[in-house]
């Protein structure tokens, strides 16, 4: 028997799916006040919303880079079992949110009519001024909103409540299409009523999301007690990734804009590239799901030093991303012409041809993108912050901008939508040859692309993993521990307890954990440490705290819950922990 990675894979399963399906319905809210705004609205109205996209941008690189920050740290910290530091970083992370979110209003509702003018609401465009300012003043009051979703999407996670976070966002969804209709057929409200329609929606999803820190038995409680600026660095070190990778797309764009304005078809191309732009954003935004995924998994994996764990969260990232990613291709590259049709008005039918064509260039990229994209947040997870910056910057810009701008003299429009395709090959084999450098040799296996810094955890050899899916094999396990421990000149005394943990453990959470009929698991490893040992039980079944159910159940008899009262009371320490639907329990000895 050895460890499966039955219980990564479904963690990771059941994460991505939820943190998928929160990014599409942000992202179909977006996609849809565009579209509201241009049939109903008219030309003029549109023109100001894609003007003040930047300051919306803005919010998104602050919720990116807290977001990502936030929950890797505190993963982490939660998975090297210190709590109390993840709360600690939670709470200062709540901080600087409030205080750049009254920055940010403070400063767009004083200065947007500057603001709008800066993004371009001047000269023959002077007549945008109006209704990008209204909107501005409209929807400045999400902005707060829109970083916190970002962070308890999340850290919300951690704390084991991932069905509210998709409440939240349909809600979310929902309301601000009804929203925008309501405004734009029956109140006429112009754009300060699409803006309105954006904040009452974020601000109803946040009331939802705030329910769960009202809950008990959660991690994260909010304590101005202990705060350290140390843990706002990690935050924000962590989470440049995030900026990276917004501030290249961006500058990637304004480059690729000016490469399109120099061809033939001059505007037409630059409007075919927004129609890619508005594609991308959406169909990305499932892959990015795929990422933040494996972000999140790996800073717990970094926080545990479980290098088995990494394997196999490597390997279901892979899968997922691949899987995925040609199914989008797939749909996407067929349904070229339908997609860039949403976009058709009476003047845009050469526009409509010529994004179509780029859509298809694009979609085969998409293949390789979610496998280098994941790669970026598992570097991110596991703070390996040069790799995962430099590689975000390569993807998002180097490797794109310079081959369009190489290929623009002989392929014309083409060379722009043909550079996606290069740039993630390019990315990918960039990768490829990193692993190769890290082992000396040709990468082949996927323990060759773990990208681990050295020393990480205990040697393969110092220590033993088994994954239990039925109470029949607690028994044979037990055994195989205390012959493990005896090859390490583990002292009898060592040996005994930790093969009765193991017993005593094992069993209970096997006939309790896995009588729920759900699958579940049961990971056990063992570690020899230089001043000791470390038993570490790992399972999906419900929550379930020892060291608490022995407090609750206190008795006179002797006899009452033997097992788990002796396993604290001889075990040097016993921390247990619950996160992401996990039962962590941590035994020193």
């Amino acid at each position: 028997m050895k460890s499966d990675g039955k219980i990564i894979n479904k963690l990771f399963l059941s994460s991505v799916i939820s943190i998928i399906a929160a990014a599409i319905a942000a992202m179909l809210g977006i996609v849809i006040d565009g579209i509201v705004i241009s049939r109903f609205l008219g030309p003029d109205s549109m023109a100001a919303y894609g003007i003040v996209t930047p300051v919306v941008n803005m919010a998104t690189i602050f919720s990116g880079v807290l977001a990502t920050g936030a929950q890797v740290v505190c993963a982490q910290r939660l998975g090297a079992g210190d709590a109390k530091g993840a709360r600690r970083a939670f709470s200062m992370c709540m901080v600087i949110t409030v205080a750049i979110s009254v920055i940010l209003m403070s400063v767009i509702i004083i200065f947007r009519e500057n603001i709008v003018v800066f993004l371009g609401a001047r000269g023959d465009s002077a007549k945008l001024l109006p209704y990008a300012s209204d909107y501005l003043l409209g929807m400045v009051f999400s902005l707060p909103s829109v970083i916190f979703l970002f962070e308890f999407n999340a850290l919300m996670r951690l704390d084991g409540d991932a069905n509210r976070v998709i409440v939240a966002v349909a809600v979310m969804t929902v309301l601000d299409v009804a929203g925008d209709l309501l405004n734009a057929l029956v109140i006429k409200g112009g754009m300060f009523g699409m803006g309105m329609a954006t904040t009452i929606s974020y601000f109803i999803a946040l009331v939802i999301m705030l329910l769960h820190f009202v809950k008990k038995d959660i991690i994260f409680k909010f304590s101005f007690k202990g705060l350290q600026l140390s843990d706002l660095r990690d935050i924000f070190v962590t989470g440049s990734a995030s900026a990276v990778g917004s501030g290249s797309a961006m500058l990637r764009n304004i480059v690729l804009n000016r490469i399109l304005v120099a061809t033939a078809l001059s505007s037409t191309a630059v409007g075919a590239l927004g129609v890619l732009n508005t594609v991308y954003n959406f169909t990305s935004s499932t892959l990015v799901g795929v990422g933040m995924t494996c972000a999140m998994i790996a800073g717990m994996v970094l926080g545990e030093q479980d290098r088995t764990g990494a394997l196999h969260l490597v390997r279901v990232t892979f899968k997922t991303a691949l899987i995925i990613g040609t199914a989008l291709a797939v749909a996407l590259f067929f349904s070229a012409d339908l997609v860039a049709d949403v976009f058709k008005n009476e003047n845009g039918v050469k526009m409509v041809e010529l994004a179509a064509r780029g859509l298809r260039f694009y979609a085969v990229s998409l293949i390789l993108y979610g496998i280098n994209n994941a790669f970026v947040n598992y570097t991110q997870g596991l703070r390996r912050m040069g790799l995962s910056n430099i590689y975000c910057f390569l993807q998002n810009f180097v490797f794109i901008v310079i081959p369009a701008l190489s290929l623009v003299g002989i392929l014309d429009t083409d060379a722009v939508w043909i550079s996606f395709i290069i740039g993630e090959a390019l990315t990918l084999t960039a990768i490829i040859v990193l692993a190769g450098v890290f082992k000396r040799g040709v990468p082949y296996r996927m323990k060759d692309f773990l990208f681990l810094k050295e020393p990480f955890g205990a040697d393969e050899e110092d220590t033993f993993e088994v994954s239990i899916t039925d109470k029949s094999q607690v028994n044979d396990v037990s055994r195989a521990v205390a012959r493990f421990c005896e090859t390490k000149s583990s002292d009898k005394k060592q040996r005994y307890l930790l093969s009765l943990f193991v017993e005593e453990l094992g069993n209970n959470t096997a006939e309790y954990g896995f009588a729920l009929g759900k699958n579940n698991s049961l990971d056990i490893r063992v570690v020899r440490i230089r001043d000791g040992w470390i038993l570490r039980f790992r399972d999906n079944c419900r929550a379930f705290d020892p060291t608490e159910w022995i407090k609750l159940h206190e008795s006179s008899d002797p006899a009452a819950n033997i097992g788990i009262r002796m396993v604290c009371g001889m075990a040097k320490s016993v921390n247990y922990l619950s996160t992401m639907n996990l039962n962590i329990l941590t035994i020193r000895i």
